[in-house]
């Protein structure tokens, strides 16, 4: 209980102290003025749609990368799963500045106009969120016996596309859930590269504006916290729901199955004698 207390102090007084300190003026009290001025800027909506954009990007990119090369190496190849889960590591291994320079030194020389394009964080951030989305999806995938479910579909006539569509991903619906919240958290409140790399995002953004206008910053800084907090919330509680109603049916099923059949009486000729007048 009481790291738990620890834990919430840690975690809520940065919160609180930069809502107070945006939100609130020195003889005026709570305030939406420094606010207004960050929102007013010109580039606040363009960047704020860029970051939303490349914060979906690479959460699709991820997904499609790793949910497929996870499935195969489950199947066919399980002895790489350990090499792959330690390359899976490398990321939080190699320092952002260091990525970067290498990212710089091959593209220039195969693709110079690639670094160009603000998409082109889309890889980084792929390789950024990689250790967590992969432990995400795999222990979604251990959770499920994929080889008895592809041997059963494919017995029943089904191929393995029908199988990864209709049973696989429906069962890994929560890993999924679960890697695309850190994959688009992750995306959303990444500085460093973005700021290496010379592009402008949402983050970048608002440490420009609080060069300026500290007020402004820490005012959106709070609330793209929350925002990002509610979205995580309210897609976990939607999956929670989920697994509690396919619980609740299951259940059903069960005892709707374990109930005594009924007995009926069979259906007999129709009696012509009663009510005939002798």
């Amino acid at each position: 209980m009481t790291v738990f207390a620890v834990a919430l102090i840690l975690f809520f007084t940065p919160l609180v102290a930069s809502a107070v300190f945006g939100f609130t003026l020195p003889g005026k009290g709570f305030t939406l003025d420094s606010l207004d001025a960050a929102v007013q800027n010109a580039d606040f909506l363009s960047q704020l749609s860029t970051t939303l954009q490349l914060a979906v990007l690479s959460t699709l990119a991820s997904l499609l990368l790793l949910v497929p090369t996870l499935l195969f190496l489950h199947l066919r190849a399980p002895k790489l799963l350990p090499i792959t889960e330690w390359l899976s590591v490398i990321p939080y291994v190699v320092p952002a500045i260091a990525l970067v320079s290498g990212a710089n030194l091959f593209f220039r020389s195969v693709a110079p106009s690639f670094l160009v394009s603000t998409y082109s964080l889309v890889p980084f951030y792929v390789v950024l969120t990689l250790p967590l989305v992969y432990r995400t999806l795999d222990a979604g995938i251990r959770s499920l016996d994929i080889r008895t479910l592809f041997a059963a579909s494919a017995s029943l006539g089904a191929t393995p596309a029908q199988t990864l569509v209709r049973i696989i991903l429906p069962n890994l619906r929560a890993a999924l859930l679960g890697a695309s919240l850190l994959s688009c958290a992750l995306a959303l409140g990444e500085y460093a590269l973005a700021s290496l790399l010379l592009h402008s995002t949402f983050p970048v953004f608002m440490v420009q504006v609080g060069m300026n206008q500290p007020r402004a910053a820490a005012a959106l800084s709070f609330l793209a916290i929350v925002v990002t907090w509610l979205l995580l919330m309210t897609l976990s509680s939607a999956s929670t729901r989920r697994k509690k109603k396919q619980r609740s049916t299951q259940f059903k099923r069960q005892v709707a199955k374990d109930l005594p059949p009924k007995e009926f009486a069979p259906a007999g000729p129709p009696s012509f004698t009663k009510g005939r007048s002798r």
